[in-house]
């Protein structure tokens, strides 16, 4: 078996065939192993490789894909001795990827992390770390950072000051909004990349995984579910939407249909504001997309409105992801009013941000009125408005809307 150290200079070597976008993110700090979970090819490797090519001019730096048969065959009281027998002294940095892979991966990565040698970062195939699999496997001894497809602002970089800047970020939002940001889709623009991420996720992060006996019933509820991006929807309405198309599924298949998605992070469910654990639970959820790039790809004949809400609400939850662990998003409605985006940290509301395509006469008294009377009944002074073009400030009393095109919002950077 070559050293690891070889093994790791092979694939930091690899780093220079890589057409690079910088990312925003940063990986998560501490003590404890640190886990990268996110959908397939948003570029967790790529982070991997060069957080390790960052670190391993002063320190001890290994990274070690699991996918390598020498490496898959190791204990960990085996891999312990190999580490210390090319790093014999110091903690080492260790960079652990396509972890699945590792037999009994859980264990053989507590004991790596009880020892104290190590400093741990791990990820890999989104069918195996899982959100709701890693507290109980790793138990305590984590923290996750869910790694989302490339923002906005890490494609655009944060320009506009100019017409000629204003100008191109136009049109590169308007590729945004086709193409989306999963980093291989962006570059090559191309639609059967976009098919091939769809089918993997299918067939091994939800078949292989979830083990559904009846694939085409699934892929019948799979297209369907995705159809209802941006919208509202119970299990009840579901089952019957799904009997109407020849789905006969029961609720619980149904419920794991779902869950099969989410934990996948193909799809993630919006609950409503609300102080009540049971109204949460019992009233519509909203549904959103991991990326637009799968809205463009099979329902053109959907409004743009929805497509530009999915993208609020993905980075509303890039916010959360990546800076901002205790932010909450929800949606309101008291049967009058509606306001896609309840944004608060505990108890305090933020934010409220409601998403149209234009700003109209037809429209104005439901966007702009409704949100109004909203903020008054939740005490809310941030108000926004988010449009494809539109740009203005509207004043009514004490309350100031901010009308703000889509460009400008998604460049507008986490919110401190």
């Amino acid at each position: 078996m070559i050293s690891l150290m070889e093994i790791t200079e092979e694939y930091l070597g690899s780093l220079k065939f890589i057409k690079e976008i910088p990312r925003e993110v940063e990986l998560p700090k501490g003590r404890d192993i640190k886990a990268i979970i996110g959908p397939r090819r948003v570029g967790k490797t790529f982070l991997l490789l060069k957080k390790a090519e960052s670190l391993k001019n002063n320190q001890n730096v290994l990274y070690l894909p699991f996918d390598e048969p020498e490496l898959k065959r190791l204990t960990a009281r085996e891999l312990a001795e190999k580490i210390r027998g090319e790093f014999p002294e110091g903690k080492v940095i260790l960079f652990l990827d396509e972890i699945q892979e590792w037999e009994n991966w859980d264990v053989k990565l507590r004991w790596l992390h009880d020892v104290g040698d190590f400093d741990i970062y791990v990820s890999g195939s989104s069918s195996t770390l899982m959100s709701s699999e890693i507290p109980s496997r790793l138990r305590g001894r984590h923290i996750s950072r869910l790694i989302l497809p490339l923002s906005f602002r890490e494609i655009a970089g944060e320009t506009g000051k100019t017409f000629r800047e204003r100008g191109k970020l136009q049109a590169i939002l308007k590729d945004y909004i086709k193409w989306g940001g999963f980093p291989e889709v962006w570059i090559t623009k191309s639609r059967e990349k976009i098919i091939s991420i769809l089918e993997t996720m299918f067939y091994r992060d939800m078949i292989e995984r979830f083990s559904f006996r009846d694939i085409k019933e699934f892929q019948e509820a799979f297209y369907h579910i995705l159809s209802l991006y941006g919208g509202y929807f119970t299990y009840r309405s579901l089952q019957r939407a799904l009997k109407g198309l020849g789905v006969d599924a029961n609720l619980k298949t149904i419920m794991n249909y779902l869950r099969a998605m989410e934990e996948s992070f193909l799809i993630f469910q919006l609950p409503i504001f609300s102080p009540s654990t049971r109204e949460r639970m019992v009233k519509p959820r909203k549904l959103y997309l991991v990326d637009t790039a799968f809205t463009s790809l099979f329902f053109k004949g959907h409004a743009e409105g929805r497509k530009l809400e999915n993208l609020v609400f993905i980075e509303l939850l890039r916010e959360k992801s990546y800076w901002n662990p205790s932010l909450e998003v929800s949606y309101y409605s008291d049967g009058k009013n509606e306001v896609d985006f309840v944004v608060r940290e505990g108890p305090l509301i933020n934010e409220l941000i409601q998403v149209t395509y234009k700003l109209n006469a037809t429209n104005y008294g439901r966007e702009v009125r409704g949100l109004i009377k909203t903020a008054k009944k939740l005490g809310v002074k941030k108000l926004t408005v988010v449009t494809l073009e539109d740009e203005t400030t509207i004043t009514e009393g004490s309350l100031t809307v901010e009308v703000l095109p889509l460009w400008k919002f998604l460049l507008r950077g986490h919110q401190s």
